[in-house]
């Protein structure tokens, strides 16, 4: 009997320590980590695909403008060259008519020889120029290009084109909303 006496005591002893020891506050049912993990990566995702589709479209808006740019280059011609200078008839008159017509012609030949050497110059100066400007900006278009290829190879409708294939670039700038 002690020995139930002794086992009562001590249940009632383990009853009253359990009823007096603060009850654990509720906790919010938590979430496995597998859960968690998933929707961070999810979220990571959704963000790294709005970063790419922004990266694409701006360099793609760069691409047409150096585009637009080496199209421009393309077309364009020489620029006139400058006008000669004005024969001054009302200068002339002071003069007798002889001096009048050796002045016209010594005119003449100046003029001529001066357009001929403007426009040898002028046309090769313009060339030189054009010449740089043109391989500038087709350097850039071609930058620009593989930039976008080695980020998306199959972005273009061939290997050596920059016309853009609608439905990769749709599937690219297609993102998942962030949770």
């Amino acid at each position: 009997m002690r020995r139930h006496l002794g086992l009562l005591i001590l249940l009632l002893a383990a009853s009253l320590t359990a009823c007096q020891s603060p009850r654990p506050e509720a906790k919010p049912p938590t979430v496995p980590p597998t859960l968690q993990s998933g929707e961070a990566s999810r979220q990571r995702q959704a963000r790294l695909c709005r970063q790419t589709s922004e990266i694409v479209r701006t360099e793609l808006a760069a691409l047409r403008q150096v585009e637009r740019r080496l199209s421009r280059l393309k077309q364009q011609g020489q620029p006139a060259t400058s006008p000669p200078p004005v024969w001054d008839a009302a200068w002339e008159e002071r003069f007798s008519e002889q001096d009048q017509e050796l002045d016209r012609q010594r005119y003449e030949r100046e003029l001529a020889l001066w357009q001929q050497q403007q426009q040898a110059q002028g046309q090769q100066a313009w060339e030189r120029r054009h010449s740089l400007e043109l391989a500038e900006a087709q350097s850039q278009l071609n930058a620009r290009a593989r930039s976008l290829r080695r980020r998306h190879h199959d972005l273009f409708t061939g290997a050596t084109s920059i016309e853009v294939n609608p439905a990769v670039l749709a599937q690219i700038q297609r993102c998942p909303a962030a949770g």
